[in-house]
């Protein structure tokens, strides 16, 4: 019996790199997974590649959308019943620049997938957790949250902030 066997998992940015790892990870170990990601072709792929270790439920979603956090959070609970983990995941870099040469809608993209992102899913899989009494979240920041990046203005302040979100 796996550490996580029978529970449910929710993961953003799912399809690749550290969320697809953290998906088989945790299917290998029993859970349920939902991966969540923006990008429909490689969530499909992933989702095909993953299946052979459990149960995998892919949902397309823009983490910075309410409405598209709203529809992977009911999907999830309608498939598999609960969320008892949620990797709050999903993330970009954004646009290497000074910070003068930053344009501000490229600013608000980063903030808006890695900030608000997090708050949103937070917002929305915490009133799953609290009807059932239990639950897990882990929010991926970045050593960049620790101590900002050159030339990475937007994904370091965006991570700092996660850091001190909870």
């Amino acid at each position: 019996m796996g550490r996580v066997e029978g529970k449910v998992a929710v993961i953003t940015g799912g399809a690749g790199g550290l969320g697809k790892v953290t998906a088989e990870y945790l299917l290998k170990e029993g859970a349920k997974v939902v991966i969540v990601d923006l990008f429909e072709e490689s969530l499909e792929k992933t989702k095909k590649e993953l299946s052979v270790f459990g149960e995998v439920l892919a949902v397309q979603a823009d983490v910075s959308k309410e409405e598209d956090v709203e529809n992977y959070v009911k999907a999830a609970v309608d498939q598999f019943g609960s969320i008892d983990i949620f990797f709050n995941n999903a993330g970009i870099v954004g646009k290497i620049a000074k910070t003068v040469d930053t344009k501000a809608e490229d600013f608000d993209k980063v903030i808006a997938v890695n900030l608000r992102g997090v708050f949103l899913g937070m917002k929305h899989v915490l009133q799953v957790m609290e009807k059932q009494g239990s639950g897990s979240v882990i929010n991926n920041s970045s050593i960049d949250g620790l101590a900002g990046g050159p030339q990475r203005v937007a994904y370091s302040a965006s991570k700092g902030s996660v850091k001190n979100f909870v």
